[in-house]
């Protein structure tokens, strides 16, 4: 999400955005992890915010201000094409994810801790390519909140991380003040009802993205108060979820990363893609634009 800015960091985000597109060659290492740039997105794509792997494409969204449209790009980043779906609603959406025969769109973002419509859209997987394909909404709600006055992103009750496992989903919370994460678990098929609290972390960052690789391993990723992204590694087993290892991605000047998707494994190495939303600065009279992008990362 667009929403933070981080005045310390204003001039080496004018200094990245200047330097960024010349990169795409480069590969970084963070001990046994490495990524690179892929491409900068289209410009449809200012604000990428959840991302999922299915039939060799790329499909992402934005999150508020769009339509409820997803957008499919080949392996490359290139955007192919593009589907707005009559029975969704956009307030918010923040991730995406799917199993065996449905994609789930969450409808959860919540910076200001007052929505009461907070949703994951349910989509069979063979019904993409219609934009009339009839659609379940989940509504969920969390156990513990009473209070719903409008606050100013100093609240736990903001998610941008879905993943499904099994039978369940499973929601990764976004807490604006403590930079801890609530995991909630989600029933796939009941249409109204209370996230479960399976357990919580403190993470310090926020999480605004996740991922299953199909078989123990959840990967998250953010980004912490001063723009530095980062990704975790979370091992699950039998419902219980074990974090084990967090590494930040040298992006100059940090990086809003938003959403990460695995891919498949190569040499012992999972490949995954993350994107990072566009970043619009004012620095006096200048305004400085770096693109939204879409990088492979292998670990």
């Amino acid at each position: 999400m667009k929403k933070l800015v981080f005045i310390s960091l204003i001039v080496l985000s004018c200094l990245s955005c200047k330097t960024q597109t010349n990169r795409a060659t480069r590969v970084f290492k963070e001990t046994d992890l490495e990524f690179q740039l892929i491409k900068n997105l289209d410009n449809d794509l200012t604000e990428t915010s959840g991302l999922e792997y299915y039939n060799n494409l790329i499909i992402t969204h934005n999150d508020s201000g769009d339509q409820p449209t997803l957008y499919f790009l080949d392996q490359k980043g290139t955007l192919l094409y593009s589907k707005t779906y009559k029975n969704m609603k956009a307030v918010d959406w923040e991730d995406i994810t799917k199993d065996d025969t449905h994609l789930y769109i969450a409808d959860t973002g919540n910076n200001r801790g007052n929505r009461k419509d907070l949703s994951i859209y349910k989509i069979a997987l063979k019904e993409l390519n219609n934009e009339d394909a009839l659609v379940e909404k989940l509504h969920l709600s969390y156990p513990d909140q009473k209070s719903f006055e409008k606050g100013d992103q100093d609240h736990p009750y903001d998610a941008e991380s879905l993943v499904a496992i099994e039978k369940d989903l499973y929601l990764f919370s976004k807490d604006w003040k403590d930079q801890t994460t609530v995991i909630y678990k989600i029933n796939k098929n009941q249409k109204d009802q209370k996230a479960e609290k399976v357990s919580s972390y403190n993470i310090k960052g926020l999480v605004t993205g996740a991922t299953f690789n199909g078989k123990n391993t959840v990967l998250l990723c953010g980004y912490n108060s001063s723009l530095t992204p980062f990704v975790f590694k979370v091992h699950y087993e039998n419902g219980t979820f074990e974090f084990l290892e967090k590494q930040e991605l040298s992006i100059n000047g940090g990086a809003q990363v938003e959403a990460i998707s695995y891919l498949t494994t190569k040499n012992t190495k999972e490949v995954y893609y993350f994107s990072c939303e566009a970043t619009n600065i004012q620095l006096g009279e200048d305004e400085a634009l770096s693109q939204s992008k879409l990088y492979e990362l292998k670990w």
